[in-house]
C-alpha cells in the first residue's frame, strides 16, 4: 500500500509532541497524505528530524513551551491569522516523572497538569467552536494505560490521563451533532517512555531499544484518524500501533465499523 496520498491535502494540523515518539509518527503520517502539520515540540533539533522524515515542506518545525498557557495562546493566534483554520488537533504532549507520592510537589503536579491535561482542553477550547461552525473537524487526544488503571511511581500522571479520558468522552458527545470528530488513543505496544528524549534512548542499550516499536509504526494510525469525518467514532478509544498495522494491511479505505471491531479499547 502507498504511505502518501492527498487525502488531507489543504488541510492544516496540530501534533503536539511531534519530536520523538507517537508525535513523531502522527506528524509524518498526516504530512505524508497531505497536511501541511504544524510540529510543536520544545526541541527545536527533534522537531527537525522529524520533518526529515516527513515529505518536504509538510511539517513545520514549531517550538512552543506548552508549560505556559500564554505560548499556547499565541500559538493558535499565530496559526489562525496565518493559516486560517485548523483541521486537525492531535493532542500527544505528555510528561512522566516517575515520584513517589510524597515527592510529588505541588510544583511537580501543576506542572504535569499543565502540560498533559489543560494544554490539550486550551488547543481544544480554542479550536473547537470554528470546527463546531465549520461543521468539520477532527480532535484525537492521546492517553495510554495510565488512563484507565494506576501505577506506583505515576500519581500526576494517571490524574492526567484519567481527566484526559473523561475530557475526551465529554466533548465527543457534545460533538456528536456537529459533524467534529472526537477520539481518544492508547498506544497498544510497548513505546518509548513519555518524558525519554531522543538522546536517551539513543543511548541505551541496542536491546533495551529493541523493546519499544518504531515511531513511524503509528503514521498510518494517526493518517487514517485524521481523514475520518464520522462522528460513529467519537467516544472511541483506538489501539494506535493496532490501527497501523490494519491500515497497512487493509489501505486507507478500513471502514470505521472494521476499526471499531478489529481495534476498539474503550472502556
Amino acid at each position: 500500500m502507498p504511505l502518501t496520498d492527498d487525502a488531507l491535502q489543504g488541510q492544516v494540523a496540530i501534533v503536539t509532541g511531534a519530536g520523538r515518539g507517537l508525535g513523531r509518527g502522527g506528524a509524518v503520517g498526516l504530512a505524508r497524505r497531505g497536511a501541511t502539520v504544524i510540529a510543536v515540540a520544545r526541541s527545536r533539533d527533534e522537531l527537525e528530524r522529524t520533518a526529515a522524515m516527513a515529505p518536504a515542506g509538510r511539517v513545520v518545525p514549531t517550538v512552543v513551551d506548552l508549560a505556559s498557557p500564554d505560548a499556547v495562546d499565541a500559538l493558535v493566534d499565530r496559526l489562525e491569522a496565518e493559516y486560517g483554520q485548523v483541521d486537525v488537533l492531535i493532542n500527544n504532549a505528555g510528561m512522566l516523572p516517575f515520584e513517589p507520592f510524597e515527592r510529588t510537589t505541588p510544583e511537580i503536579w501543576h506542572l504535569v497538569m499543565q502540560v498533559n491535561l489543560h494544554a490539550a482542553y486550551q488547543l481544544s477550547w480554542r479550536l473547537y467552536p470554528a470546527m463546531v461552525a465549520r461543521g468539520s473537524g477532527v480532535i484525537s487526544n492521546v492517553s495510554s494505560g495510565a488512563g484507565v488503571r494506576p501505577f506506583v511511581l505515576e500519581t500526576a500522571y494517571c490524574a492526567t490521563k484519567y481527566a484526559l479520558e473523561g475530557l475526551t468522552k465529554s466533548l465527543a458527545l457534545e460533538a456528536l451533532g456537529h459533524g467534529v470528530a472526537v477520539t481518544l488513543t492508547t498506544p497498544g505496544a510497548p513505546s518509548k517512555p513519555t518524558s525519554m528524549t531522543e538522546a536517551e534512548f539513543l543511548a541505551l542499550p541496542a536491546e533495551a531499544r529493541a523493546r519499544y516499536a518504531d515511531d513511524l509504526d503509528v503514521a498510518e494510525a494517526f493518517a487514517w484518524i485524521a481523514g475520518q469525518a464520522d462522528t460513529r467514532l467519537n467516544g472511541r478509544r483506538l489501539d494506535l500501533h493496532g490501527l497501523g498495522a490494519l491500515v497497512r494491511e487493509h489501505g486507507w479505505g478500513v471502514s470505521t465499523h472494521e476499526a471499531l471491531q478489529r481495534v476498539d479499547r474503550s472502556v
